[in-house]
């Protein structure tokens, strides 16, 4: 008795309350644990991806596509529609509007965030794309449809935005359609958290090399791709955000105070938390912490749950594409690529705080299915609430291709979630990509299906769940209509059997049958609900209702092409057309008819789940290319027809692509290959689809054999793209010799026995940890450089760059960190004492000089033996390095604890000898020769500005070797020494488009002149490089300080973007705008861009202080109608440094101005503009002529012009 008297206790706080909000169940029923069941609170939207809820009641939803709407209360069936960006937003793919969050006291502090890719590749404008990226070469998935991730806040004004879009941050370049932007959440501190995908292939091994041009993200070599997401450890270029979470100040966007890099002259690594991610597409902030929960989707073997665990406290690292789960991803480990390779000798990665393989359950014999998955949404569940106390503390998370939710519980009161505590939640949950906690602490979860659903909680009885199954529900009238509700179901043993129903067929308020199954005549048309109502044997009851329509009949969708068993290969144009017929309105019109392009990717046959590609509104008919992507897989094309009465016809048909055998076979065979994702023992064949790219490695060294060379020619890693037929592949290997000498394209490695080559000159460097710099003899030849001076380390380090400090930890190469272009003879912790010196001298005359370093007697921190050991640099390039007194009996002696080898400038090319391994020998020379061309084999010319005439300062590339040269003050541009061969000279600036030509090499000069026209920006700016003569300006104005503005009036009424301006804010951080900036913006940005300043010209936009060695000057010269308005920096200090420049800026009565620059030092990139921003820009933000961001391009007395034809 007492058990059911509490069950009726529970029942009647159900009674009434069961079916507020709700309409009736899933197609599938969700699997829930005993008392919880799952209910549809919205349905009818379009790809909800998030949902947000406010104190006042409110809900915000946010649609892939770009629509915000709110509903009212749970009770609200229309929704407002708050904002439509769907014109900014590119929806394609598992791109679109993701990440959506309200201001944590919203709506007092009015303020939606959104995050979303933006329609457009970086420099142009959206919409670019159109959500259609068929256009592009390969199609959506061929990396060319390339564009940008957008974060921007949306002022509300009730249910409805105001004003205009605030952008914060445009940026996270994605070259491919998945991986793209992620989620936004406000922490305990009042700080912006943003995560982002790291935009790169998901079919292949992918560090930059797809794409035409290659690399449409501009990365640097072996840095691109995937490897966007370890961005901040390559230092030689500009920071990205791929891959990463992001700590922001809310109102500007900009890195938040005590960010663990907030010092950094990079504004992007100052706003970065954490990286090395893949897919974080979902994540929850802890409560009441700031701890950031992530869900990172992985490639084809783990999923990761990750944790940062203090976000101020330094940058979390973990690890993709290295690593994948706790160990090192096998494919991007055997492409040996720099960044990964440094990760593994280096610091390592942060181990997810869960993980699970995509071959296994979660929960054992969950029934979850296993290999296609993709962890989605988090949500902590609060510490009180009507759930189960075990459930306070737990973290949920949901995998969208398993259709599940699983509880992560705590093992103890208050504690963390346990890894070996989970629970499966929900069972055929209903595609879950966004989860939350709502009112009364119950869980929601987004459906990308079109749904919001709730998880409550009734403990004692439990409610039934009416299911109606009607035989039809539209045809000609009068209309009969069989209705069957035995599928209903009530989770409580006691009611089985025991379930009572009553009909309304037509909604008005009367019950008309009380059978299981029944039926209803319609005999007039119209549009009726019929409603069933299920109660159990304590009152309980749950409702579920259809809509029936006499006397109209749902359409007929037909699709005419393409035919039925079309199959298709990669890059394949495939049309589609269809139509559609009604029984009362005859042909549809093509406004009527949409059509959906869906891909099935499945992990194995049969065992699928969808990703919407592509959709197409009131059309016939259109097109597609057929994706890139790995096999097994299929597309679908979905057509629906939808009459007057919004009655609806979808046809589906399955296109099956075609596929191909590729065998993979090693010789000796027994040995490891990667292909794609997967990693096996040869010989295995993969079957993929004609015309995929599929990237393959062959890891070396293994098994005591060193790789050689591929049947098909490419190097050790590269791309196939798939044939049409059956193909073999085959990588050979060569047993590793006693004395290994690695060689490559650039150089070529060999040994032989030398007498030792010694100096005779004491350079007077010595102790531990020195160096000093010396100037060569001649310029020196090393990757395509030239170089005339060297830093000579006492750690047996000989560098052409300067690398700031001795370095006494020896690192594997390539290593992004300095020391770089560099040789290593012996780089180990080495201490010149009083019985060691380090010489250098010059031998033999020119061309065939030599310059020789020796370290002489040199012995180990903390150790007694002693090495001498020398590099001679020849004139031609060639780099030997000599070793004496190397005992055979002593490791140390011998290299076990040193590096030896060649380094690129970038740091991502090398050449070791040995790294920690005893292979030195005393009289032994190791030797490395570049690929040598005669000295007379010279490409020269000039670069003209069509228009303008000379284009100094221009970078000119000589392609495929990558030589880089500058051109000077008349253009003109040399390169030495260049092999025989078929070459592309390509011209870049900032004022000019690309230029290129192409130049054959057999011996000689050749001279190749190029003539660039002009870049322009939409509204018809350009701009020219010059040098000459300095303009400065006498008068000197009270304004001084950091971060100070002050107002001027102008001479002359100046035009800037079709606006007439009479006065100016100047600014002590290198800029004029037009209008009010309201204060100094010492952070400066690329542009256009929203934030102010806008109307603004920025003569060298960076963070400068006028101190007592500076000042600030103006001055009008001329006379009307030619008068100049010029505004002088002088001898301003960049802040946190000691470095100092001057420019001005000329304001012409015209409407043109000229930028000009004074005391750069050459050797200063800070000096050069590698933190400033330079260029123009109009009043709203929109449109600029930006000459550079973050980019090291100035020269002393160069002078910019900028103008409208």
């Amino acid at each position: 008795m007492r058990t059911r008297f509490a069950r009726a206790i529970a029942t009647c706080a159900l009674l009434g309350a069961t079916v507020v909000g709700v309409s009736g169940p899933a197609a599938q029923a969700a699997v829930l644990p005993s008392g919880f069941a799952e209910q549809i609170v919205f349905n009818g939207l379009n790809q909800p991806t998030n949902i947000e809820f406010v104190a006042d009641g409110r809900i915000f939803v946010a649609e892939k596509g770009g629509a915000i709407k709110v509903f009212d209360n749970l009770a609200d069936t229309t929704p407002t529609v708050f904002a439509n960006l769907a014109a900014n937003v590119h929806n394609q793919w598992d791109r679109g509007l993701l990440g959506l969050t309200l201001a944590p006291n919203f709506p007092t502090d009015p303020w939606v965030y959104v995050l979303y890719t933006y329609d457009a590749p970086p420099g142009q404008n959206a919409p670019y794309w159109n959500d259609n990226c068929n256009t592009a070469p390969g199609g959506a998935n061929g990396g060319n449809c390339v564009v940008q991730g957008r974060l921007s806040r949306l002022q509300a004004n009730g249910n409805a935005m105001t004003g205009s879009e605030q952008v914060l941050i445009q940026n996270w370049c994605q070259q491919f359609p998945s991986h793209s932007i992620g989620d936004l959440g406000f922490g305990a501190d009042g700080k912006l958290y943003v995560s982002s995908g790291d935009g790169a292939s998901f079919s292949a091994v992918d560090y930059g090399q797809f794409g035409s041009p290659v690399n449409p993200c501009g990365d640097p070599a072996n840095q691109g791709g995937a490897l966007r997401s370890q961005d901040m450890r390559s230092a030689a270029d500009p920071t990205q955000l791929d891959g990463t979470v992001l700590r922001l100040e809310p109102s500007t966007g900009l890195a938040a105070a005590g960010n663990p890099n907030i010092g950094s002259p990079d504004l992007f690594t100052r706003r970065i938390v954490a990286q090395g991610l893949r897919n974080p597409f979902r994540f929850t902030m802890k409560p009441g912490t700031n701890e950031v929960w992530l869900g990172d989707v992985g490639w084809n073997v783990w999923e990761e749950i990750d944790r940062v665990v203090n976000p101020t406290a330094g940058v979390t690292n973990f690890g993709w594409p290295c690593y994948e789960g706790n160990s090192p991803m096998a494919s991007y480990d055997n492409a040996n690529l720099p960044l990964c390779e440094s990760l593994y000798t280096g610091a390592g990665q942060t181990a997810p705080y869960f993980a699970y393989n995509h071959a296994n359950d979660i929960v054992p014999a969950e029934g979850c299915g296993t290999g296609g998955d993709a962890v989605g949404g988090t949500a902590f569940y609060p510490t009180s609430g009507p759930y189960p106390a075990a459930y306070r503390g737990a973290l949920f998370f949901a995998d969208y291709s398993r259709g599940c939710i699983w509880a992560m519980k705590p093992a103890i009161a208050g504690g963390l979630p346990s890894t070996s505590n989970i629970e499966l939640f929900v069972k055929q949950a209903a595609g879950p990509v966004d989860l939350e906690m709502g009112p009364g602490g119950e869980l929601y979860y987004a459906d990308l299906g079109g749904t919001v659903r709730r998880i409550r909680y009734s403990p004692g009885n439990q409610a039934p769940v009416a299911v109606i199954n009607p035989s039809q529900t539209s045809g000609a009238a009068p209309l009969t209509v069989n209705f069957n509700g035995t599928g209903s179901t009530d989770a409580d043993p006691a009611d089985a059997g025991r379930l009572t129903y009553q009909w309304d067929f037509t909604n008005n308020g009367s019950w008309d049958s009380t059978s299981a199954t029944t039926s209803f005549t319609y005999s007039t048309m119209g549009v009726y609900t019929a409603k069933l109502r299920v109660t159990d044997t304590l009152g309980a009851f749950g409702e579920s209702t259809v809509q029936i329509q006499p006397g109209n009949t749902a359409p007929t969708a037909f699709i005419d092409t393409p035919a039925v068993g079309l199959t298709w290969k990669v890059g394949d144009s495939i049309a589609f057309t269809g139509h559609a017929n009604d029984p009362q309105q005859g042909a549809l019109p093509a406004s009527a008819i949409s059509w959906e392009l869906r891909m099935q990717h499945c992990a194995t046959v049969g065992n699928c789940h969808t990703h919407v590609l592509q959709n197409w509104s009131g059309v016939a008919g259109g097109s597609f290319v057929g994706p890139d992507h790995e096999y097994p897989s299929y597309l679908e094309l979905a057509m629906t027809a939808t009459d007057a009465q919004s009655l609806t016809n979808t046809v589906v048909r399955r296109l099956d692509p075609q596929t191909v055998h590729l065998t993979f076979e090693s010789s000796p065979s027994g040995l490891q290959l990667s292909v794609g994702s997967f990693t096996g023992t040869t010989p295995f064949t993969r079957e993929v689809i004609p015309g995929s790219t599929n990237s393959v490695s062959a890891p070396t060294p293994q098994a005591g054999q060193q790789f050689s060379a591929w049947s098909n020619g490419g190097g050790q890693t590269h791309v196939i793209t798939a044939p049409t037929s059956a193909a073999s592949y085959t990588a050979t290997y060569l047993p590793i010799p006693e004395d290994a000498c690695p060689s490559s394209a650039a150089y070529q490695c060999t040994t032989a026995v030398a007498p030792f080559a010694g100096a005779a000159n004491d350079l007077g460097l010595g102790g531990d940890d020195n160096k000093t710099q010396v100037t060569l003899p001649f310029a020196m030849p090393f990757y395509g450089n030239g170089y005339s001076t060297a830093w000579v380390d006492t750690n047996g380090v000989l560098s052409f760059i300067d690398p700031g400090s001795s370095q006494a930890v020896n690192e594997s190469l390539p290593a992004v960190g300095q020391p770089n272009a560099a040789i290593y003879p012996f780089w180990d912790d080495l201490v010149a004492d009083g019985q060691s010196s380090i010489r250098t001298e010059t031998i033999g005359a020119a061309p065939y000089r030599k310059y020789v370093v020796e370290w002489r007697n040199l012995h180990p921190y903390e150790g007694s033996e002693r090495v001498t050991f020398s590099v001679v640099l020849n004139e031609d390039g060639v780099i030997t390095m000599h070793y004496s007194g190397i005992d055979p009996a002593l490791g140390r002696d011998k290299g076990d604890s040193a590096t030896v080898g060649i380094e690129n400038a970038a740091g991502n090319a090398a050449l070791v000898y040995s790294h920690n391994q005893p292979a030195l020998v005393a009289g032994k020379a190791i030797t490395y020769t570049p690929p040598l061309a005669p000295p007379t084999n010279i490409v020269t010319g000039a670069v003209s500005q069509t228009g303008v005439g000379a284009a100094p300062g221009v970078t000119v590339t000589l392609n495929p070797v990558g030589l880089h040269a500058i051109t000077d003050s008349n253009g003109v541009y040399t390169f030495a020494r260049v092999p025989a061969g078929a070459y592309t000279v390509t011209a870049a600036g900032a004022c000019i488009n690309n230029a290129s030509a192409p130049v054959t090499m057999d011996s000689g000069t050749k001279t190749v002149n190029l003539t660039a026209q002009s870049r322009l920006d939409s509204f018809g700016y350009q701009c020219s490089v010059t040098t000459g003569t300095f303009v400065g300006a006498a008068n000197q104005i009270g304004l001084g300080g950091d971060d100070n503005t002050t107002q001027v009036t102008l001479p002359f009424t100046f035009s800037l973007y079709g606006t007439g301006y009479t006065s100016a804010w100047i600014d002590t951080n290198g800029l004029v705008s037009f209008v009010n900036p309201g204060e100094s913006k010492a952070v400066n940005e690329s542009i256009p861009g929203a934030v102010l300043p806008n109307a603004a010209m920025y003569g060298f936009w960076d963070d400068f202080v006028v101190d007592g060695q500076s000042s600030m000057r103006t001055e009008t010269v001329g006379v009307a109608p030619n008068r100049k308005y010029v505004i002088e920096w002088r001898n301003v200090l960049f802040y946190t440094t000691n470095d100092r420049v001057t420019f001005s800026i000329a304001l012409g009565e015209d409407g043109s101005s000229t930028m000009y620059y004074s005391g750069i030092d050459s050797t200063s990139l800070r000096d050069q503009g590698e933190s400033g921003t330079i260029g123009i820009e109009n009043a709203n933000g929109t449109v600029a002529l930006q000459f550079s961001h973050h980019q090291p391009v100035l020269g002393d007395g160069y002078v910019i012009q900028i103008w409208k034809p």
